[in-house]
């Protein structure tokens, strides 16, 4: 599976998938069209054939857009049939309590442990 590098931009996150199964979101999300930016991580997420995946997800914000797309995002990790390990990482400013709430709410939703770590 080749691996996906994407450069941040004002608009959209710097988005890092390796074959290993490890994919780092980070930044912010206000993209205007979601769907058609986070379709290639998706596809990339269900053809993943690796046993252990490791999500780092560092959003600094997103809008409701783009949150519907992490959702998806970790949801598909969670589907994936070669993985047997699945690792959220949910990193976030101290104080930022939005960045909790949203994670505590997905952590919730799709029945998965967060590891939740502040940034330092």
């Amino acid at each position: 599976m080749e691996a996906i590098h994407i450069e941040p931009t004002d608009e959209t996150p710097e988005i890092s998938c390796i074959d290993q199964g490890k994919i780092t979101v980070s930044g912010k999300s206000l993209t205007e069209d979601p769907i058609a930016f986070y379709t290639p991580i998706h596809s990339w997420m269900a053809g993943l054939t690796s046993e252990n995946i490791v999500m780092d997800l560092s959003l600094d914000y997103m809008n409701t857009a783009s949150s519907k797309q992490i959702f998806t995002l970790i949801e598909l990790a969670k589907k994936n049939k070669s993985k047997k390990h699945l690792t959220i990482n949910w990193y976030f400013e101290a104080n930022d309590e939005d960045a909790i709430d949203i994670g505590k709410e997905f952590e919730s939703l799709l029945e998965i442990p967060f590891n939740f770590i502040v940034h330092s």
